[in-house]
């Protein structure tokens, strides 16, 4: 069993990084001085364990894409309020082009954050890249899902804005539910794409201007 254990921890150190490689040898010494079976499986787990870990580059990846992911949701709580009042609680005929503008808006500096706040602690060019990617497509997920509950779940008050009402006439859907899902379906890989794209423009944008506004404060303080 100890020449089993030791041809396959030698194989697991084979295909650990180079920068990890040390501790798999290392671990191959520590099998000559254990003599259970249980701690011999110990070890070999363990080195499993490593070298499956990611690399540092793609973990700084991981963290850009959590952190991202968390500002987007953040940031989606007011917006998904808000069409909730503005389309059931106080729901308006017409489209408010003022709102629209304003959300709009609230998006782009969104995704910019997302850029900035990684930038300030994952280093790497392409952070703030994954970064705006990430918080576009999250916030084109929750816009999708925040949309699908509120029509569905208060079709009948959505089925009387005028837009749907159009919509529905024109689209020789059988019912209004169908019409609404069936639009749903057809604009979520748009929306994803768009709003991918333009996350990963905003989030170099929002970190150049993030620096740029940093080395002007340190100029400032001198």
């Amino acid at each position: 069993m100890t020449g089993l254990a030791r041809r396959l921890l030698a194989a697991v150190t084979v295909v650990m990084p180079p920068s990890r490689r040390g501790w798999g040898k290392a671990l191959l010494a520590e099998l000559d001085y254990t003599g259970s079976r249980r701690g011999r499986a110990r070890l070999l787990l363990g080195a499993v364990r490593v070298a499956l870990l990611p690399s540092p580059g793609l973990a700084d990846y991981g963290r850009a894409a959590g952190r991202a992911a968390l500002i987007a949701v953040i940031a989606w709580v007011p917006v998904g309020a808000g069409l909730y009042l503005t389309n059931v609680v106080f729901p308006a005929q017409h489209d408010n082009g003022f709102g629209d503008v304003a959300m709009f808006l609230y998006l782009i500096v969104t995704l910019m954050a997302a850029g900035a706040a990684v930038s300030r602690t994952v280093t790497g060019a392409g952070r703030p890249v994954v970064a705006g990617t990430v918080a576009g497509l999250v916030i084109a997920a929750l816009a999708m899902a925040t949309f699908a509950v509120i029509d569905n779940a208060f079709l009948s008050v959505i089925g009387h804005q005028q837009a749907m009402i159009d919509g529905f006439r024109l689209s020789g859907a059988p019912s209004m539910r169908a019409y609404v899902n069936g639009t749903l379906e057809a604009t979520a890989p748009g929306v994803a794409l768009l709003l991918g794209l333009a996350g990963a423009f905003l989030g170099i944008l929002g970190a150049k201007l993030d620096r740029e506004l940093n080395i002007a404060r340190g100029r400032r303080s001198r």
